[in-house]
């Protein structure tokens, strides 16, 4: 169920920002793979939000899978809200879901990218506090995306938001 509201996510996210060849690649039973893997990892951070029984939103991270930069000690994978549950806090409260989870395994900062032309996203992410650290690259199969970092720096102040 996650890894299609997973794909749902992206499709409605990305839809004006990717290029459709794109679009087209993302595929449930990869994410299903994908999801399994976290789910199966104690190390990983899984929260969902639901509207009921339906999931509409999730955020998933934990220790750095990605080189970020120094000094960064956890990542934020991913951060998605379905787009019929846009602006009722959602994203809000599973940011401020995993800032208290990663205070409670002693980590210090969040980070996690962002595509560059996201700009509700990174409207969002800069609304709660997250600092623009790194403007780079993303390789999102074989597409050179522009991309952005962003850092939370102040995980207490975050949680403060609720």
């Amino acid at each position: 169920v996650f890894a299609t509201m997973h794909v749902q996510c992206w499709r409605e996210a990305y839809k004006d920002i990717v290029p459709a060849e794109l679009l087209k690649t993302f595929d449930v039973s990869q994410r299903l793979a994908r999801w399994q893997i976290n789910l199966e990892n104690f190390d990983r951070i899984v929260i969902g939000a639901f509207d009921g029984h339906v999931p509409v939103g999730f955020v998933m991270g934990g220790t750095p899978r990605d080189e970020l930069f120094e000094g960064s000690d956890g990542q934020i994978e991913g951060l998605y809200v379905s787009a019929s549950h846009y602006r009722l806090g959602i994203g809000r409260k599973l940011l401020i879901a995993i800032a208290g989870e990663w205070l409670k395994r002693d980590g210090r900062s969040l980070t996690l990218g962002v595509l560059a032309e996201n700009k509700r996203a990174r409207q969002f992410y800069e609304a709660m506090g997250g600092r623009l650290v790194k403007e780079t690259v993303y390789n999102w199969s074989g597409y050179e995306l522009p991309d952005c970092l962003y850092v939370f720096e102040d995980l207490k102040t975050l949680i403060g938001k609720d």
